[in-house]
């Protein structure tokens, strides 16, 4: 559990941003619920979770995610997920939860990870 934390950006009218950094597992995955519900009980009924420091994902933590998703549906709202990393893209993928989360996957890490794979980087005038 150490190395986990849940950062809650300031509020921007009902919009809140939480960055969650390390493994969102059985173990840590409480804590973020805690934390979106609080975000919510503040006004939030729109939340952006960034997801740019976790690397792993199990269904605990993707039950936090869908009951956070629930709860701000409930008030008119909305929760998307960002910078989302292959692994735990994976699992949602798995679930058909990418698309009801509105998962986005990460930029610069697909693209660098990516690039020896697939054709290569991109490069202007190519």
């Amino acid at each position: 559990m150490s190395g986990f934390s849940v950062t809650p950006h300031d509020l921007q009218g009902d919009r809140r941003t939480v960055a969650v950094a390390g493994d969102l597992d059985v173990h840590t995955a409480l804590r973020l619920e805690m934390a979106l519900d609080a975000a919510v009980d503040e006004g939030a009924r729109h939340l952006e979770i960034d997801l740019a420091e976790t690397a792993f994902m199990d269904s605990t933590g993707l039950a936090a995610l869908a009951a956070a998703h629930r709860r701000v549906q409930q008030r008119g709202g909305s929760l998307r997920l960002t910078n989302v990393s292959r692994a735990v893209m994976r699992v949602l993928e798995v679930t058909a939860m990418d698309t009801v989360l509105m998962a986005e996957p990460e930029d610069d890490d697909d693209v660098r990870a990516g690039a020896s794979r697939t054709s290569g980087p991109r490069s202007p005038g190519r």
